[in-house]
């Protein structure tokens, strides 16, 4: 016998299971709808159709809307349509989208950033989840904060729940939100569980407390607020005070009966328009599930009526919610398995279905009709070097990041670290064999935490970089304890530099990061980590967070041989190779990569391609961009400067040729041009297409 014991909070218990009824009972009073529309209509279909369709809503409870029937519930659907969307709830697109046109509350949102804020705007998608899928640096949150005001500004609702995963995720949220709504206006919810210590002093003027404990204020004082923001767990507080749109709804309705003495509908729309959550890959789908209690219409709430809108934003390809369960129902987030749905998943807009190019993708006149993409995919990368961005954009992103961030003119940028092409990568390999704790068990590697040690110290001594900017960053907790005592000890007495597991960085940057992979056993081990979750071999997800944290250095520690196992780790040795980025003054790194590079097929991202052509082997260049592009914000878009962008990046990948073809083969890519340039850069484009047919 073993006693054991998990600690999970009854709350946090009851909250789920008081979720799980409710959507549970919202699924089959749709489900049970559409049922009875298939059956009313038997002798118009066929007793067939309605059988296949009746087994299939078993199944999957949006499947009566993939058989053509045209039936329509006669009850909400809303929830159906929100964890299990289909293309019949879409929406078809006739014609192409022009540039946005709205006064902005931040003026450095971008093109793709200022499209998903219309979408959500002027709802032109359909009643389905409009996904922001935002890889490292694009600017997710920034995004969500605009959609909101934005919401609020054009009076499309006038009270929103915005939720994320996490405590800090939410308080980050509301700090932005801050800057443009009042203390009457914006609410932080905290549940009477959290310190006050906890929350930023700058955000204390929008909570509400009651004997020294957080509290829900008084109902005449919440109703008012424009914007909750909450954790996605707190917001079981609004469903347990009853403030949810079915408890609203049905009180204004009883009451509209009760003083009418007939049956009455209110008029009003729903309190709450809509629900923004951040970060939605990081949590699980029971962990959204209260939130979306709080804003579920009511079963009686037709379709007929305005629907709440439903906005997530996160990135799929990054670390999922912690969970000790490696079965993909209970451990995959729903941003996730929404993305997995066919009507985001094969769309030809989507970035899977992405073509690698210089540019993010458009949609041509000659694709439509087409349904309106319930989704953005942000492309543009405001964080780092366009080195350290193109092995994860070329693995993870299907080629499409565009480097935004710009490079300053430092110490650290002629740093004697930098080998090959001086880009500020290097891989430093060792052949230092891990151990293993006798107390705790876990893995460290000494000589690995020597190198780490002396790589920081260099950075601070010779490249001026302060301590807290620069990360080391370890997949095993013994490694993280073994360094920390190194670099703080008398042998360096650094005691500033952030060292840490890599969970803890998830979401955070820093100008330098030093990863140390610890792992250099061979296969067996690798497979038991992997079975355990540890370690950063076979990881892709740890990978791409490791590598996506820094912002002006990226230095890697580890085994070769224990490394070129994994895929993804092998094409990130095969980039170092091919440009020289290894400090290994032996030779032996040159013999032994040798045996595993395929020259014939190598994975050379357009980043790279671009960087090579355009002079990287000599540094940077200078301060500024290192591809020469111009700034990125909406208000910049149409001087040329994108243009110049992609037409630097074509020149350095040798696609005027394809480039010349796609405008012989489509003659409605200068009617697409004319929806998106002014009338001068129509001109510039023409003479440009005239310079090429001239050239062939």
């Amino acid at each position: 016998m073993v006693n054991v014991v998990f600690p999970l909070k009854k709350r946090t218990i009851q909250a789920y299971r008081k979720a799980l009824m409710f959507i549970d009972g919202a699924l089959n009073v749709a489900i049970e709808s559409e049922r009875q529309m298939l059956k009313q209509s038997q002798q118009k279909l066929g007793t067939e159709i309605v059988d296949f369709v009746l087994d299939e809503l078993n199944t999957d409870p949006g499947a009566a809307h993939t058989n053509g029937t045209g039936i329509e519930p006669s009850g909400s659907d809303w929830i159906r349509r929100m964890l299990f969307p289909v293309e019949s709830d879409g929406k078809v697109q006739t014609k192409l989208r022009k540039v946005p046109q709205r006064a902005l509350f931040d003026s450095q949102i971008n093109y793709e950033q200022a499209h998903a804020v219309n979408s959500a705007c002027i709802n032109d998608y359909g009643c389905l989840p409009y996904l922001i899928s935002g890889p490292p640096g694009t600017g997710k949150t920034k995004t969500i904060v605009e959609t909101a005001m934005q919401l609020l500004n054009c009076h499309i609702t006038d009270h929103i729940l915005i939720c994320a995963p996490s405590e800090s995720a939410a308080d980050t949220l509301a700090l932005r939100l801050k800057e443009y709504l009042s203390t009457t206006e914006l609410l932080r919810l905290n549940g009477p569980w959290r310190a006050d210590n906890e929350v930023a002093p700058a955000l204390m003027q929008h909570t509400y407390m009651e004997a020294d404990m957080f509290a829900l204020p008084p109902f005449k004082q919440f109703m008012a607020y424009n914007v909750v923001v909450t954790s996605c767990r707190d917001a079981a507080i609004l469903v347990e005070a009853r403030l949810t749109n079915t408890d609203l709804w049905t009180v204004e309705k009883n009451f509209l009966e009760a003083f009418k003495c007939t049956n009455a509908t209110p008029t009003s729309a729903l309190h709450w328009g809509a629900l923004l959550i951040d970060e939605a890959a990081q949590g699980t789908e029971l962990d959204f599930l209260p939130a979306l209690t709080a804003i579920c219409p009511p079963p009686s709430y037709t379709t007929s009526h305005p629907q709440p809108l439903f906005i997530l934003a996160g990135d799929e390809k990054q670390l999922g919610p912690q969970t000790s369960s490696h079965d993909p129902s209970v451990s995959q987030s729903l941003f996730a398995r929404l993305f997995s749905r066919p009507i985001y998943k094969n769309h030809p807009l989507s970035r899977t279905n992405t073509k690698p190019s210089t540019g993010p993708p458009a949609m041509r006149k000659s694709m439509l009709p087409l349904l309106y993409p319930p989704f953005t995919n942000l492309t543009r990368n405001y964080r780092s070097h366009p080195a350290i961005l193109s092995v994860p954009s070329n693995l993870f992103y299907a080629d499409t990041l565009i480097p935004e961030a710009p490079t300053p003119s430092t110490p650290l940028q002629s740093s004697r670290l930098w080998r090959g092409a001086k880009w500020p990568v290097v891989f430093i390999p060792h052949a230092y064999v891990e151990e293993l704790e006798r107390d705790n068990g876990g893995w460290y590697n000494d000589g690995e935490a020597r190198i780490a040690c002396d790589v920081a110290a260099h950075l601070i001594t010779h490249d001026s970089v302060a301590q807290p900017d620069i990360a080391i960053i370890s997949p095993f907790a013994a490694q993280v304890k073994r360094i920390r005592s190194l670099i703080r000890s008398p042998d360096f007495g650094f005691w500033d530099v952030n060292i840490g597991p890599l969970e803890a960085f998830q979401g955070l940057e820093k100008r330098v990061v030093i990863i140390a992979t610890t792992r250099t056993r061979g296969k067996h081990f690798v497979e038991r980590d992997v079975e355990r979750g540890l370690g950063l071999i076979h990881q892709p997800r740890k990978m791409n967070v490791a590598l996506t944290r820094a912002k002006e250095g990226l230095i890697v520690l580890g085994s070769a041989s224990a490394l070129a196992k994994d895929y993804y780790w092998k094409e990130f040795l095969a980039f170092c190779w091919r440009n020289g980025l290894v400090k290994d003054d032996s030779g032996w790194w040159e013999s032994f990569f040798l045996c595993y590079e395929d020259r014939k097929n190598a994975r050379v991202g357009v980043l790279e391609k671009a960087l090579l052509a355009k002079g990287g082997r000599d540094g940077n260049g200078g301060a500024g961009r290192v591809l020469g592009g111009k700034s990125a914000g909406l208000e910049h878009e149409y001087d040329g400067g994108y243009e110049a962008w992609v037409d630097s990046l074509r020149e350095a990948m040798n696609e005027e040729e394809d480039g010349l073809q796609a405008v012989e083969n489509d003659e409605s890519e200068v009617e697409e041009e004319d929806e998106h340039f002014s009338e001068k850069e129509k001109n510039k484009h023409d003479e440009k297409t005239v310079k090429m047919e001239d050239t062939a």
